[in-house]
Order: structure tokens, then C-alpha cells, then sequence
């Protein structure tokens, strides 16, 4: 079945609309990640203890880490690269009926001709 170019059209508006929110959502949990946390850790590590500095580094590390699993679940989810791996079930195939062309063509062609007809020669 053939789309329409407006079923083609609407489809890819679709996904650059979902790019566009999951990258503005992204972008606003970035800064405020570096707002509320990274910038202020910044300026408590030039005062910290060695202790208070390897605690900021672990903690910072996990905030990376969980950064990046929500970007990467996001992109997963935002381009639907799931059905890549778990297809949905489609109907059974049907098998392809091959024919004889030559057959099909003859048998056609004595359907047409008439009976009182001479063939030609």
C-alpha cells in the first residue's frame, strides 16, 4: 500500500517535533544541573578538605552517570530504536503463486479467438 505525501510528511514532522522537546527538556536539565550543583561544587572545592574533595568527585561522577543514562534512554526513546530490536508480530506471508507465462498467454489467446475463425498460419 502506498502512503500519501502528506502521511509522509506529517510522520517526519512528528519525529523532528519529539527531537526538538526531548533536546530543549535535555538542554533545561542541563543548566539546571550545572546551576544548582556543579558551578556551587566548584567553589566549595577550593576550600575543601582532600576527604570533601574525593566525596565531590564521587558525587559528581554519579551525576554524570545519570546525565548520560538520561540522554541515552531519551534518544532511545525519542526514535523509537526499539522496534529495530522487538518488531511488532505481522500477519502470516502468503506464498507467491508463480505461473507458466506462456501457458497463461496461450490459454488467453484461445479464450479470444472465435470459433468459426481460421488461425493464422
Amino acid at each position: 500500500m502506498r502512503r500519501s505525501v502528506q502521511q509522509i510528511v506529517s510522520r517526519q514532522g512528528r519525529t523532528s517535533f519529539a527531537v526538538l522537546a526531548f533536546l530543549l527538556v535535555f538542554a533545561i536539565l542541563l543548566i539546571g544541573v550545572s546551576e544548582f550543583y556543579l558551578i556551587p561544587a566548584i567553589g566549595a572545592a577550593k576550600d575543601a578538605t582532600p576527604s570533601d574533595k574525593a566525596k565531590l568527585v564521587a558525587v559528581s561522577r554519579l551525576l554524570l552517570a545519570l546525565v548520560l543514562f538520561i540522554l541515552f534512554v531519551g534518544l532511545l526513546l525519542t526514535f523509537r530504536v526499539g522496534r529495530f530490536f522487538f518488531p511488532r508480530s505481522s500477519s502470516p506471508r502468503t506464498q507467491t503463486r508463480y505461473i507458466n507465462a506462456w501457458e497463461e498467454a496461450g490459454r488467453r489467446l484461445e479464450e479470444q479467438d472465435d470459433p468459426g475463425e481460421k488461425p493464422h498460419q
